[in-house]
């Protein structure tokens, strides 16, 4: 499981800088990458991004960018890396900031309902540690 980490923190460097410095496609030049899990045979990388734009049909063209470019991505990671295996690279918006975002709009609407009470939850809490 080590090795698998540290696989999956050097490809996430190395895919890194072949976005900001060796890609030409104007689609994929302002994302960030999350996060990246490697499959126990190492044979598929998820390659988790955030993009900087908004629009649903701007993700869209980022999408198509990072497909179109990903087989130059694994060349160069075939290249710059000895492994027995290069990943197939499969990438993927990630979502986890827009739930969370979505799950405190939530709360916000919960918490200004006529009758909610936040002390509520605080009192229970303070009844069983008694």
């Amino acid at each position: 499981m080590d090795r698998m980490n540290r696989v999956a923190k050097l490809i996430m460097m190395e895919i890194s800088v072949l976005l900001q410095k060796e890609v030409n496609d104007p689609r994929v030049s302002a994302i960030t990458i999350t996060d990246i899990e490697i499959t126990r045979d190492m044979r598929l990388a998820k390659i988790y991004y955030v993009p900087a734009v908004s629009d649903a049909n701007e993700k869209k063209e980022v999408s198509r960018g990072l497909r179109s470019a990903s087989r130059f991505l694994r060349g160069e990671l075939a290249r710059r890396m000895s492994m027995k295996y290069t990943p197939k690279l499969s990438f993927r918006e990630d979502i986890t900031e827009e739930k969370q975002r979505t799950v405190d709009e939530l709360f916000e609407r919960i918490e200004k309902e006529p009758g909610f009470s936040g002390g509520e939850e605080q009192k229970g809490a303070q009844d069983e540690d008694r």
